[in-house]
């Protein structure tokens, strides 16, 4: 609905403004108050930190993810793994997660007051906690498990080593990242409500903000498109360029590019408070306290998309779209849009705070339009509106898309075309579908038929694959009566391709007949050039072992235990991509 040109991106010069000391004195007392009511959420010094070093943050709860909120809080293990990782109080461990991807190793402790207790990217559990998920791993011949316990299986007492930290799943980089939930909904709570103490003395910064025209009359500075003005920090305020000027006709809507930092640590995080104000009266009101699972992915819809999607910058709307469902507002006037009107002029505040109540203020002023705006046509060909709040369907030729109620944020306006011209186009056409800047909330259905004349034996090696400049990247697929099926979450180029190659394996530190005594692992480096590894399985003297999978290397390995005695062995890994495309790797070795 709105148009994006990265070419005006942050053009605009700069320079400040501000409002005042005694205003930004007052704001930092009424965040203080807020941030002090809002504490009763959860119970003051009822849980304790889990590790055994002050607690620092590099990452914050509410923190804008790609496609998600970030529902804990991750704290810094001085770049370490390893570190002891304690119960933060009384309760059993209700539930034991391994995967490579994710939380990784995980751990769920559910606590009498009503809560759980979320600990993730462990690099192991503890003894009694690893016999048992090493015991159930052999037991199915499974490495990714995701296990239920009940109460008495797994009691712990406040201050218990569980687990150590590591970077496990899909984590960057060490460090542990803590939830605390709801045990009734599952909502995820902020974890410093809870009292625990962040030394941040440094208010968040504020990079700069975009207006956007919201309907077909609004018009910025005379023109139908987004306006990017970035801001700096002169004498402790951030203001933006004097010869800025923002005129605006018709419905305008906000957003903000800001983060926050703490003291002696690098770390860009997630603002607490979020608050914009029109000549004085507050229209939006945001404050990271809970999220709710169901609605998280809603996140797409509250943020520049296009902008975050080319990487180019993370602006969070001060305003709602027609379909938004997130739980993280607090006050809305007028869903926070601003009605510009000839001769009338809008003083705008900005607060951003973090959770210690530091705050950075951004004063501005958009002047009402001398004349009435001239209004938008969209002259770009569309084949039809696909309402946000109506399931829409659309087939042509062999392509068909279902797109359910409540996956868009706003009527959109449906635009596809089929390329059969290019190199890579004897499978089946590429299919642009919309674009991939448009966000979308859930996952649609898309149906793509290939070429006629193609035997079964290529047909049962085929997937979706989503054209990323001249990358292809998978999307999976089922066959359905001749159409080939998928439910990707993002719009863009599509076709259909042919997997006729076999997963690669390439021993770390194997070769034949090696002695390995003083090894504790074995490892192979693992990729596929299309569908993904979708199966590996290891043997040794023809008897399953545990090996696991690291994502982020691309590694299968082993550690040693007692199933492997000492003497000679034979190695069996078999591994297998989602089409079935087969790599058997062989060898012996000693111990």
């Amino acid at each position: 609905m709105y148009s994006f040109n990265t070419k005006k991106y942050f053009s605009v010069p700069c320079l400040f403004f501000f409002s005042g000391a005694n205003r930004l004195l007052f704001a930092i007392a009424l965040l203080l108050a807020i941030n002090s009511n809002a504490q009763d959420s959860l119970p003051k010094n009822y849980f304790i930190n889990p590790l055994d070093i002050p607690v620092t943050l590099a990452g914050t709860f509410g923190e804008i993810r790609s496609d998600h909120y970030h529902t804990g809080i991750d704290m810094r293990t001085e770049g370490r793994e390893g570190l002891v990782v304690h119960a933060v109080a009384s309760g059993y461990v209700s539930r034991i997660v391994v995967s490579p991807y994710g939380y990784g190793n995980a751990l769920y402790i559910t606590h009498p007051n009503g809560y759980i207790s979320l600990y993730g990217h462990l690099s192991k559990f503890n003894r009694k906690i690893t016999n048992y998920v090493k015991s159930k791993q052999y037991a199915d011949e499974k490495y990714t498990q995701d296990i239920a316990l009940a109460a008495g299986q797994f009691n712990v007492e406040q201050g218990d080593t569980i687990a150590f930290s590591g970077s496990s799943g899909g984590a960057d980089g060490p460090h542990l990242h803590f939830e605390i939930r709801n045990a009734r909904n599952d909502d995820p709570i902020n974890p410093l409500l809870a009292g625990y103490k962040v030394v941040d003395n440094l208010a968040p910064k504020i990079k700069g903000i975009a207006l956007y025209p919201l309907n077909d009359s609004s018009t910025i500075n005379n023109k139908h498109e987004a306006l990017y003005i970035k801001a700096e920090k002169v004498n402790n305020r951030y203001l933006l360029a004097a010869d800025s000027n923002i005129n605006a006709y018709g419905s305008i809507g906000i957003a903000i590019s800001c983060f926050d930092m703490a003291d002696s640590i690098e770390n860009r995080n997630g603002p607490y408070i979020k608050v914009l104000k029109d000549n004085g009266d507050t229209i939006y009101y945001t404050r990271m306290n809970v999220l709710d699972f169901s609605t998280i992915h809603f996140i797409n819809g509250h943020i520049d998309y296009a902008a975050m999607h080319n990487r180019i910058d993370t602006l969070e709307y001060s305003f709602l779209q027609d379909n938004d469902k997130l739980r993280i507002y607090k006050k809305l006037v007028n869903k926070g849009r601003i009605y510009c009107r000839t001769k009338k002029n809008h003083t705008m505040e900005y607060f951003i705070s973090d959770f210690n109540g530091n705050t950075s203020t951004l004063a501005f002023t958009i002047q009402g339009d001398i004349k009435k705006a001239k209004v938008y046509k969209d002259t770009a060909k569309f084949l039809a509106v696909a309402s946000w709040d109506k399931p829409f369907s659309y087939s042509s030729g062999g392509m068909k898309i279902q797109i359910p109620a409540g996956a868009l944020f706003n009527n959109m306006h449906f635009r596809y075309s089929l390329d059969t011209t290019s190199s890579n186009t004897a499978i089946s056409p590429v299919y642009h579908i919309q674009d991939a800047n448009t966000p979308l909330s859930a996952n649609y259905t898309l149906m793509l038929k290939p070429n006629p004349y193609l035997p079964d034996s290529l047909l049962k090696k085929a997937v979706i694959v989503r054209l990323e400049g001249k990358s292809k990247v998978s999307v999976g697929g089922k066959w359905d009566n001749g159409y080939l099926v998928t439910h990707p979450r993002i719009f863009g180029k599509f076709m259909i391709a042919i997997d006729l190659y076999r997963p690669v394996i390439k021993p770390v530190n194997v070769f034949k007949d090696k002695d390995m005594s003083k090894d504790t692992v074995m490892a192979f480096d693992v990729t596929d050039n299309l569908s993904g590894v979708g199966y590996f399985k290891g043997t040794i003297d023809g008897k399953w072992i545990l090996m696991e999978s690291d994502s982020k290397k691309n590694w299968i390995y082993y550690t040693f235990d007692d199933h492997v005695a000492k003497g000679p062995h034979h190695l069996r890994l078999v591994v297998s991509d989602e089409v079935g495309n087969t790599t058997v790797y062989e060898t012996d070795f000693t111990r």
